[in-house]
């Protein structure tokens, strides 16, 4: 992928490619993340892929050396799916 962005924005590097693809993905990840409340919100790029957030709730875990039991704490995280092209050349 950092290649053809290379190639598509005439950077001279592909380090420099590779940090704008990074940068993107990170944007997308904190938009999804931060701003939007609603789990199990689905970003679709057609040809590209689908950015999700997922909701994983605490669950109880006992520390094994303590028999102390915890809880944890909830989480939302952001998944990937391809689609299209990109799908294709994996």
């Amino acid at each position: 992928m950092a290649a053809r962005v290379q190639m598509a924005l005439s950077l001279p590097t592909k380090k420099e490619a590779e940090h704008v693809v990074t940068t993107v993905i990170a944007g997308l990840e904190s938009t999804l993340l931060n701003n939007l409340g609603t789990d199990g919100f689905t970003l679709k790029l057609n040809g590209f892929g689908k950015f999700y957030v997922r909701h994983k709730p605490g669950i109880l875990r006992r520390i094994p050396f303590t028999g102390e039991t915890i809880l944890t704490k909830a989480r939302r995280k952001v998944r990937f799916i391809s689609l299209g092209r990109l799908r294709r050349c994996e």
